[in-house]
């Protein structure tokens, strides 16, 4: 017998993200703010109007935007801190954020400059709200390996309380993703976890470049994974999760024209771990409550399935065995919580 998923309750059931950018989570009424500090000129002034896309171009070149408007740590702190906010209004308590440096390294900022602001932020949303928050540092593929390494040099430096790991983000066409290899070998080697954004406008085999050459732990959205049925049979006997953006892939990517064609459902079907998650919620107006409305809307997913969903983000997380029992325990004390306030029967 399954139990009926509510908009309501999907919204405050407790989540995990694990792909979500700190820079497209900005809100945009504080991007305007700090443009207008900075002297930027935008594309428009009105905050339901500025981050308007149409394909994966149009929305990176807004993402510059944003960052040509980071300039001191504290832009940096207050982005960092609102994400958590909103990400806190939206049901999560935990999450690995990424933030991405050589975005604003290129425009003058100082990597320091960008450390000392997210942090602080992170750390003071920690300490102030229900969310529990770490960093991963994220590379700009068409940068290329040299600029992966600096950033793999830079991450082996910072606070390993607060930074997990490293990733990589941005396109993949005309990218060799095995180019890579020697800045995730360095990672591995300097402790630090590793992801890499692979399969969402490019093939399958850059998922493959990234579980076998690259040494990846996770993959970041994996939309074509399915067409490597091998692969695919790898992945799940792995247990390596993918973190799965599917609003993302209709608004940004363009690869689905909505989320009920999206692969996901049929992902999890076959028994991969695929978690989900918002992306980049400030620039695509969509927090991680909406896609799992979403996502339970799409395909008619009962609320047992959205509370494995967000069980399985524990699992998919970097956090230590304990700290995933402990958040495990959490997690199922606030859903029989929230079935008794809603008259639901207990969870089996």
């Amino acid at each position: 017998m399954t139990t009926p998923a509510t908009e309501s309750h999907l919204r405050r059931l407790p989540k995990v993200e694990l792909h979500c950018h700190v820079e497209g989570a900005a809100r945009a009424t504080t991007i305007l703010e700090l443009a207008a500090r900075h002297g930027v000129s935008l594309p428009s002034v009105d905050p339901d109007e500025l981050f308007a896309f149409t394909d994966l171009n149009q929305f990176l070149s807004i993402y510059d935007v944003i960052c040509a408007s980071l300039r001191t740590a504290d832009d940096f702190h207050r982005i960092a801190y609102e994400a958590c906010e909103d990400g806190v209004a939206a049901g999560v308590r935990y999450r690995e954020m990424f933030f991405s440096p050589g975005f604003v390294i290129r425009l003058g900022v100082p990597v320091q400059t960008v450390w000392e602001g997210v942090s602080a932020g992170v750390r003071d949303a920690n300490h102030d709200l229900d969310i529990e928050c770490r960093l991963i540092l994220d590379f700009d593929k068409p940068t290329g390996p040299a600029h992966a390494l600096e950033m793999v040099d830079v991450a082996a430096r910072l606070d390993r309380d607060l930074l997990l790991g490293i990733g990589a983000d941005s396109v993949e066409r005309g990218i060799d993703h095995r180019a890579f290899a020697a800045a995730f070998a360095a990672a591995a080697h300097e402790g630090l976890h590793r992801t890499i954004h692979a399969g969402e406008d490019g093939p399958a085999d850059n998922i493959a470049a990234a579980v076998h050459e690259l040494g990846c732990e996770r993959v970041d959205h994996g939309f074509r994974l399915l067409d490597d049925p091998e692969l695919t049979a790898e992945i799940v006997d792995r247990r390596i999760p993918l973190t799965v953006c599917p609003t993302s892939n209709v608004v940004i990517a363009n690869v689905v024209p909505d989320v009920a064609s999206h692969p996901l459902a049929e992902q999890r079907r076959r028994g991969v771990l695929a978690t989900v998650n918002s992306d980049d919620p400030g620039m695509m107006r969509a927090d991680l409550a909406d896609e799992y409305v979403a996502v339970a809307a799409a395909y008619g997913y009962p609320l047992e399935e959205m509370e494995q969903i967000s069980l399985d983000g524990i699992e998919a997380s970097w956090l230590p065995d304990d700290g995933k029992a402990a958040l495990r325990s959490r997690f199922v004390a606030e859903f029989a919580a929230l079935r008794a306030e809603h008259g639901l029967p207990a969870r089996r």
